[in-house]
């Protein structure tokens, strides 16, 4: 796994051949949907739970500060992981929208990411999350307001059903204003998805 991620790294870090490369629509995206955002958006879908998120990190960041201007990037956190476990599946999505709140995103996800990928540690239950905040100078009581919190549940509703509505059948998944699919086996080189990002987010 680690050779994997050390070759799908350098690969994705060579920079394209032609900056000019011409986007086709079927071979390096899908159109999802016919609802356009306001404002142009990258949508990586991810879970805390996928190795190959954790792994694509570092792209993604680079990839975050390479679009266009007035383009933004975020994460929506899909709710079918682990397998089997629909109070952790949507107990992770609340957690990572908790992270959001708390102003700790970036940190949050670097500690999850840790936990279960490098660490090993299992993360089953509400209260495995929670002990990932805890270690982090969130208050348990901060915790469970958030947790409980009417806005952040219903929120955490929409977001678990975005990952169907955009067609997503794995992760990580990119989709740009709301409506291209991002097929990232088409792509040999990290330049060549940012051009490609930025195509899709002029479009």
């Amino acid at each position: 796994m680690r050779v994997f991620t050390i070759c799908l790294v350098l690969a994705l870090s060579t920079l394209s051949l032609s900056a000019q490369k011409t986007f086709k629509e079927g071979k390096h995206y899908e159109v999802v949907s016919s609802q356009k955002t306001a404002q142009p958006v990258v949508t990586e879908f991810f879970s805390l739970y996928c190795g190959h998120c954790f792994q694509f990190e570092p792209i993604m960041d680079t990839l975050a500060v390479s679009l266009i201007d007035g383009a933004k990037f975020e994460k929506s956190h899909v709710n079918y992981l682990p397998r089997d476990n629909e109070e952790t599946q949507m107990g992770i999505v609340k957690a990572f929208l908790a992270m959001q709140d708390l102003g700790m995103q970036k940190e949050l996800t670097a500690q999850f990411f840790a936990a279960i990928h490098v660490k090993g540690i299992e993360i089953d239950s509400v209260d495995d999350i929670k002990q990932i905040f805890l270690a982090n100078d969130v208050s348990e009581e901060k915790f469970k307001a958030l947790f409980n919190d009417p806005d952040l549940i219903k929120r955490a509703t929409t977001m678990s059903k975005l990952w169907e509505e955009k067609q997503v059948t794995n992760v990580p998944t990119l989709v740009v204003n709301g409506i291209y699919k991002i097929d990232t086996r088409s792509v040999r080189s990290l330049q060549e998805l940012i051009d490609l990002t930025n195509y899709l987010l002029a479009k």
